[in-house]
């Protein structure tokens, strides 16, 4: 889109500037204290902005032959050719209106063209060459303003990517622990079993729902875990105590769907299961200025085997680091492993999550 013709307010600045261009033509045939001066600024007013308007479509031309090393002779054989032919025309339009008013009232205008004629050539080429200058760098800011758009819709297409990968590995990762605690079911307790089955269907068709979200509350969030807990009591029975405490305003931030989903699996699974009294998971929610604040707690037994990874890490706090990298600046997720108690603290930056296609 034309700079000057998109807009209404440009049109009327860029027509203003060209009659007050009209102001140096009109110096070279007399001088600011010549009682002619003022109708040399009449007689130079229309050619000027004659000029200004031919120029309009030198916006394209820029645009076309760019000032680009590859291209530098023929850009500059190009608009020398048309500064040329813009002073020759300034000049002969020039000529042209001092006639016409030296025909309503003598004044010898006409004369003082024919002897500036070198000066008044070399300023109409001048003209046009301040107008080829405008637009060139118009357009190369324009193309500047484009690569960026260009590469910034490359990163967020990366990034949605990303987030995209990340978000599928939580699915297979509670449906894989989930499916091991029905199995343990099955032969012993077949009722159990089927009621877990039931339950599982429930939480699986909301944790999908809410999967396809980008955002959700922190209370929605919390309630899927809840759902995902109602499943777990199946399995652990009394040894599996929640305790969950959110203080408002908490609860209405909003964060990334199923984000927290791994902690309280991996507070369950790796945590309250392995211990043989079973035990507590808490979740602390609260908000400081600027920040929410999320603790996930839970005991698990230093002494149980194959444990030792998921302690130090596990793939679902590799995969809550991953997408809060992703998805936010300032935001961390820290651990702390005491003699048989493992914390996970999540700290969000309120509101400043970059959450497209999270």
């Amino acid at each position: 889109m034309h700079p000057i013709l998109s807009e209404r307010r440009a049109l009327v600045a860029y027509l203003a500037a060209s009659l007050a261009a009209s102001y140096l033509p009109a110096s070279v045939l007399a001088s600011p204290g010549d009682p002619r001066f003022v109708l040399a600024l009449a007689a130079a007013a229309l050619p000027t902005l004659l000029l200004g308007v031919g120029a309009l479509p030198v916006y394209y031309l820029c645009r076309a032959v760019p000032l680009r090393s590859s291209g530098l002779g023929n850009a500059f054989r190009v608009h020398a050719a048309l500064a040329a032919a813009s002073g020759v025309a300034f000049w002969g339009l020039l000529d042209v209106a001092a006639r016409l008013l030296d025909w309503v009232a003598p004044t010898g205008l006409s004369g003082e063209v024919e002897r500036q004629w070198g000066a008044l050539l070399t300023l109409g080429a001048m003209l046009y060459l301040a107008a080829a200058a405008f637009y060139t760098f118009v357009s190369s800011a324009q193309r500047a303003r484009a690569s960026e758009r260009r590469a910034a819709a490359a990163s967020l297409r990366a990034h949605e990517a990303r987030l995209a990968m990340l978000k599928a590995q939580v699915h297979p990762h509670f449906l894989f622990n989930s499916l091991n605690a029905i199995s343990a079911l099955t032969v012993q307790e077949p009722r159990l079993a089927r009621e877990l089955c039931v339950l599982l269907a429930d939480f699986l068709r909301s944790s999908l729902a809410m999967g396809e979200r980008g955002t959700v509350s922190l209370e929605d969030e919390l309630r899927l875990a809840r759902a995902y807990l109602d499943v777990e009591r199946i399995r652990l029975g009394d040894r599996l105590t929640v305790d969950i405490q959110v203080r408002p305003p908490a609860g209405e931030v909003r964060i990334p769907a199923l984000l927290l989903q791994p902690l309280i699996e991996n507070a369950v699974t790796h945590g309250v299961a392995t211990c043989a009294q079973g035990g507590t998971l808490a979740v602390e929610a609260h908000t400081t200025p600027g920040v929410l604040v999320v603790t996930v707690a839970n005991p698990f037994d230093p002494q149980a085997p194959g444990r030792r990874g998921a302690r130090a890490g596990g793939v679902g706090l590799a995969n809550v680091s991953r997408r809060i990298a992703v998805s936010y600046r300032g935001a961390s997720l820290t651990t702390q492993r005491d003699a048989d108690r493992f914390t996970s603290t999540l700290v969000l930056p309120i509101g400043a999550a970059e959450t497209r296609g999270t």
